[in-house]
């Protein structure tokens, strides 16, 4: 999960894990289009380079609470 908020759209996970996170161009931020899309080491290494530390590992429950709680907000 990236807390969109937080991030500050440096690119380095969608840089590292290409079939995980892609870059938001409305919003300049970075999102997950597809969990598990690239080898566990690999995600673990995008969230790592990660500056700001805004993603984070969540269960489907709580990814659905904070989906839900991100509709309509404006970044």
């Amino acid at each position: 999960y990236v807390d969109e908020i937080a991030c500050i759209g440096c690119t380095f996970c969608a840089d590292v894990a290409r079939g995980t996170f892609y870059m938001d161009e409305q919003a300049g931020r970075a999102r997950v289009f597809n969990q598990g899309g690239d080898e566990p080491d690999v995600i673990q290494e995008a969230i790592d380079t990660c500056p700001v530390n805004c993603i984070t590992y969540v269960d489907l429950e709580d990814l659905q609470i904070l989906e839900s709680e991100r509709e309509g907000q404006v970044i």
